[in-house]
C-alpha cells in the first residue's frame, strides 16, 4: 500500500474548501438571524406620507380630492389620497423699495397632501403608489385627473386596525404653511 504525501497544493486546496464551507455556514446563520429580526416588523401596515407641492395652478388643485387612487404605469394602485389642503402659494417678490420679500402669490396654491398605501415596513425600499418614498425625495403625485411634483415631508406607519380611528389631518401636527399671515 502506497502512502500519500501531502504537498503544498493539497494543503492550499484543503484550506480553501474549509474556508468556503465556513463562509456558507456563516451566511446561512446570519441570514436566518436577520430574517428573524425583520419578522417583528413584517406585518403589513398603512404608510402615511405627507407631501408638499408648491405653486400649483388653481384649476389643478380642484381636481385633487380625498379618495382619489394613485396611478402608476397606466393603472390604479392601492395607494390613495386621504387629505388635501390648499393655501395661497408662498412667493418671493420685490417690494416698492426693491427689497426681496416673502409674500403670497395671488393665483397659485401650495398643497399639503397626505397619501397612504399598505406596505411592509421592514422592506428596504418603501413605495407608495408604485413610487419610492423617502423624506425630502421628489414624488410625482399622480391620480386619474392630477399630476404634479411634490416633496416628501414626513412618513409614518400605522397598524391597519388602528387606522380606522385616525384623522389624517392631525397626524403630522400643524401642516400650515411657513408663510406668515
Amino acid at each position: 500500500m502506497k502512502k500519500h504525501k501531502f504537498n503544498v497544493i493539497d494543503v492550499i486546496v484543503l484550506i480553501v474548501v474549509i474556508a468556503v464551507i465556513a463562509a456558507v455556514v456563516y451566511r446561512i446563520v446570519s441570514v436566518s438571524h436577520n430574517v428573524g429580526d425583520a419578522n417583528l416588523l413584517s406585518e403589513e401596515q398603512y404608510m402615511y406620507v405627507e407631501l408638499y407641492a408648491n405653486q400649483v395652478v388653481p384649476e389643478a388643485v380642484e381636481t385633487l380630492k380625498p379618495g382619489d387612487l394613485l396611478v402608476a404605469n397606466g393603472a390604479q394602485t392601492t395607494g390613495e389620497v386621504v387629505y388635501v389642503e390648499a393655501e395661497p402659494a408662498a412667493y418671493i417678490g420685490v417690494d416698492s423699495d426693491g427689497n426681496t420679500v416673502l409674500t403670497q402669490h395671488p393665483l397659485w396654491k401650495d398643497l399639503h397632501v397626505i397619501i397612504r398605501d399598505k406596505v411592509n415596513p421592514s422592506e428596504v425600499t418603501l413605495k407608495a403608489g408604485g413610487q419610492e418614498v423617502r423624506v425630502n425625495y421628489t414624488y410625482i403625485l399622480k391620480t386619474q385627473q392630477f399630476e404634479g411634483n411634490s416633496k416628501v415631508r414626513n412618513i409614518e406607519f400605522v397598524l391597519i386596525d388602528e387606522a380606522e380611528s385616525l384623522e389624517p389631518e392631525t397626524m403630522f401636527g400643524n401642516m400650515s404653511s411657513f408663510v406668515e399671515e
